[in-house]
């Protein structure tokens, strides 16, 4: 009997068709661990807007969201004396917040206008992470695998339910990633251009680009002129990708800046003329984010991502058991936890050297790819870091981890180690997602 199931099993995964399938199934069980209870937490029971809280950095984007609205946020809240109709999060380009204030408008000022944007960005996050890999000729199964782990990365979840601007600019950089892998380098650079206007930082995943094109010269033949024929060659695509998010960024800002000014609420400066001005105070505002040296508290260092400290509680909701007027037991019925998958970011040293190993010797361009966006993209925070001391979070590894899914995701093919490790390695990614799932009752409260 084990031997028919295990025959029918390969029948399966071998029909042509087994990938979009399975690709399918992942997007479905993606969509509902998003929406699941997605307006936790509350303060009090579920009946209106006000009573769902806002979850980690949700207090400046929903609040700016708001004000884009015409909508005044709680007293005290931030931006509740900003001018409305005007974006008062100026730090940060208006788009991802524009997204958010056009999910209020549909759904009202309540958790699902606030989160339905980042919940569809997510989706689609995830299949532009197929298509990365199918771009760089991976196979179709791999680029299940490699959308499979994101989807069960904790850290891409939890940014995937909440209304903050990560997702949105991640997810504009995998789809500008295919494009430049696909050799559209025009549309890939307006696709970054339109990445960055919802973050700046978008911008950090250029670095990758280059060292992809790093691995292309280094693989060219016939020595020296072969190499120089082909650093032209690759060049000129390069600029074209950095020229045209360039323009695209500055447009774009020009033009948000135009139908939405943004506002300064300290300085009490409102930008809606000139772009460089806008992007000069964004860029002015991030340098003046600087670390505090041997402080406590939420911050870390590049290298401790790697091994997954410094883990973030963006909001916890615990029922207590009291006995003679003291707490003796604390149960969480929603933690939402700014932490990678541990099954994820503890293989991601073995796969990058392994991918590194496989671009070099073997001319791998899906391990060319991974190895160039986990490096690109990861040593600009180190320097950031190191040269400048400015101060990081965790969560700003969202920006590599979608190298980290698709070189951990190559490392346990089965085509490169047992079916069984394969399997187990599926069990233990499974396992770390649920632990670290946001809501842990299933009845809310």
């Amino acid at each position: 009997m084990l031997s028919r199931v295990a025959a029918e099993v390969r029948r399966l995964i071998t029909h042509p068709r087994a990938p979009v399938v399975a690709l399918a199934l992942i997007l479905v069980y993606s969509l509902g661990a998003r929406v699941f209870h997605l307006g936790e937490p509350c303060s009090a029971r579920c009946t209106t807007g006000t009573s769902h809280g806002l979850i980690f950095d949700e207090a400046y984007y929903v609040n700016a969201a708001r004000v884009i609205d015409g909508i005044h946020p709680p007293s005290g809240s931030p931006y509740a004396t900003a001018p409305l109709h005007k974006d008062p999060n100026a730090e940060h380009p208006q788009l991802a917040k524009l997204i958010i204030a056009g999910g209020i408008e549909l759904f009202g000022d309540n958790p699902w206008g606030w989160r339905i944007g980042s919940v569809i960005f997510g989706l689609v996050g995830i299949l532009a992470m197929y298509a990365l890999v199918r771009a760089a000729r991976g196979s179709p199964w791999l680029g299940v695998g490699a959308a499979g782990v994101m989807a069960l990365d904790n850290l891409m979840l939890i940014h995937g339910r909440i209304a903050t601007l990560d997702v949105y600019f991640v997810t504009m950089t995998l789809i500008a990633a295919v494009l430049y892998v696909r050799g559209r380098h025009a549309a890939s650079g307006i696709a970054l251009g339109v990445a960055a206007c919802m973050k700046l930082v978008a911008l950090g995943v250029l670095p990758a680009f280059v060292l992809l094109e790093v691995f292309a010269v280094l693989w060219a033949r016939g020595g020296s002129p072969g190499v120089l024929r082909t650093l032209r060659a690759r060049a000129v695509p390069l600029a074209a990708t950095i020229a045209a998010a360039a323009a695209a960024l500055l447009l774009g800002v020009w033009v948000l800046d135009l139908l939405l000014p943004a506002y300064d609420p300290g300085t009490h400066i409102t930008y809606a003329g000139s772009p460089f001005t806008h992007i000069g105070h964004m860029l002015s505002y991030a340098a003046q984010l600087k670390a505090i040296p041997n402080a406590t508290g939420i911050s870390s260092t590049p290298w401790q991502w790697l091994v997954n400290q410094v883990p973030m509680d963006y909001s916890r909701v615990a029922v207590n058991s009291v006995a003679a007027e003291k707490i003796v037991a604390s149960r969480a019925v929603f933690a939402a936890r700014g932490e990678i998958n541990p099954f994820v970011i503890f293989l991601a040293l073995p796969a990058l050297f392994a991918a590194v190993a496989a671009a070099w010797y073997e001319r791998d361009r899906v391990a060319a790819l991974g190895a160039a966006w986990c490096l690109g993209t990861f040593i600009p925070f180190v320097i950031q870091a190191e040269a400048f001391d400015r101060i990081s979070y965790l969560y700003y590894m969202l920006l590599v981890m979608p190298g980290i899914y698709l070189i951990t995701a190559r490392l346990f093919s089965p085509s490169r180690v047992p079916r069984a490790a394969t399997l187990g390695w599926a069990v233990a990614l499974v396992y770390g997602f649920i632990d670290l799932y946001p809501v842990r009752s299933l009845s809310g409260h």
